[in-house]
């Protein structure tokens, strides 16, 4: 039997009709609509607080659709520093003797001190724990000045305790100080402002204290640095109430629930991941797990050409891209050969690294105090976790980093917290 041909013109309708059928049953956000985004960020909350990972995933796709060609592009243009060529590497003498730099510098800066007034305080809790994490560095590298430093550290440690009494819910709070210029305390002014207008301002404030961030979440991040800091603290003096401490900011922040500002989540799968190191409880790497699976792995651009980087313009900055390697890392490091999730940590983190690392070479330096921190706990991995992540040109990227470091160390005392400062100063103290 002769069959004739199926008209072209037809074939046509049929695939334009499918076509629409299939766009008709797919989701129509509005690309580059903020009001759309507004809408979807609500609905993403919603889903995190109920911790339905399926939802979250969903409405984390959409807002990269929705953000177009701007997604994993930065809210701020990146700019890059050049580091010198050639560049005498630290010895461990000058390594050594930052650490008494460090010392100095927390005991000409340091402002705290038990009773002060939280409502007149323009200082960070994190500045704290910076200074103790530098602090402690120079315990364990062993530096000739470590008891003035852990001194220090014990006096900062107390203090962070003291605050943690007077908000009385485990987490470090933050000084509910009005009017700061700095863009934590405007960020925090806002949510104060709203909480009083709202009539909610006695659920949040305590004692001067800002105890509670409703669903904010900008508590995780001073928490998690101080909640680490604590437990480095108890590990290098022994001495059980900075454990209690740290334990509690991290019982704190395993019953938080995730926000949209996925570093802000990156910062208690950070705490979580010490808490668990240090105690070996296994609720909190359970916490921890859930927390970056849900809280910081979604937000992740999965193609495309800033592969790695997260989608939203504001964590697409440097800084936060390393805070959630940072983060991301710490769980790796503890997480058991056969946990179920293993995998898809590693190639978060690959991807990450992978996406930013290469510009230390191609285009220079673009972030200092996060990019070393993650780089150094990267590097103190274990060379079967190494292998495990895969290839990233993270020794590439260090060395460029390093360069510039050790020549602004000699020029002019160095781009460094003293935090960062500290742990870089301990890893070229071990080097053989």
């Amino acid at each position: 039997m002769h069959h004739r041909p199926f008209p072209i013109f037809c074939i046509g309708i049929v695939v334009v009709f499918c076509l629409q059928l299939l766009h008709a049953q797919q989701p129509k956000p509005v690309r580059n609509s903020q009001e759309s985004l507004k809408q979807t960020a609500q609905q993403l909350a919603q889903a995190l607080r109920s911790k339905d990972e399926v939802a979250v995933r969903k409405l984390a796709a959409e807002s990269v659709f929705m953000l177009g060609n701007l997604a994993g592009v930065p809210e701020v243009a990146d700019e890059y520093r050049q580091a010198p060529e050639q560049v005498e590497p630290l010895t461990k003498a000058e390594a050594l003797a930052g650490f008494e730099k460090i010392l100095q510098f927390v005991q000409k800066n340091k402002w705290w001190r038990i009773d002060l007034d939280p409502t007149e305080t323009e200082h960070l809790p994190r500045e704290v724990a910076t200074c103790m994490m530098g602090c402690l560095a120079g315990c364990r590298a062993n530096a000739p000045n470590k008891d003035a430093l852990l001194k220090e550290a014990v006096e900062a440690g107390d203090y962070l305790l003291w605050t943690q009494q007077q908000a009385g819910t485990g987490v470090i709070p933050f000084p509910a100080y009005r009017g700061g210029k700095n863009k934590a305390f405007q960020a925090a002014d806002r949510f104060l402002r709203l909480a009083k207008e709202s009539g909610r301002l006695d659920e949040v404030v305590k004692n001067g204290w800002s105890f509670d961030d409703l669903t904010d979440g900008g508590l995780q991040f001073d928490n998690g640095l101080c909640g680490v800091a604590l437990f480095e603290l108890y590990e290098v003096s022994n001495e059980k109430r900075f454990l209690t401490g740290a334990i509690a900011t991290a019982d704190w922040a395993a019953k938080r629930s995730c926000v949209t500002n996925w570093n802000y989540n990156s910062f208690s799968v950070y705490l979580l991941a010490t808490a668990y190191r240090v105690t070996h409880e296994s609720k909190y790497l359970q916490a921890a797990k859930e927390k970056a699976r849900l809280g910081v792995l979604p937000g992740q651009l999965q193609d495309g050409p800033y592969k790695g980087r997260w989608a939203d313009q504001h964590n697409a900055r440097p800084a936060y891209h390393y805070i959630m390697v940072r983060g991301l890392t710490a769980l790796f490091a503890v997480l058991p050969d056969d946990a179920t999730n293993r995998e898809s940590i590693a190639m978060s983190i690959r991807a990450a690294m992978q996406a930013r690392n290469k510009e230390f070479t191609s285009k220079g330096i673009m972030n200092v105090d996060s990019s070393m921190e993650a780089l150094l706990l990267f590097k103190s991995l274990s060379a079967d976790q190494r292998k495990a992540i895969g290839f990233c040109q993270t020794d590439e990227a260090f060395a460029v980093l390093e360069r510039h470091c050790v020549s602004r160390l000699r020029k002019d005392g160095g781009p460094f917290s003293p935090g960062v400062g500290g742990g870089f100063f301990e890893y070229i103290a071990e080097q053989p």
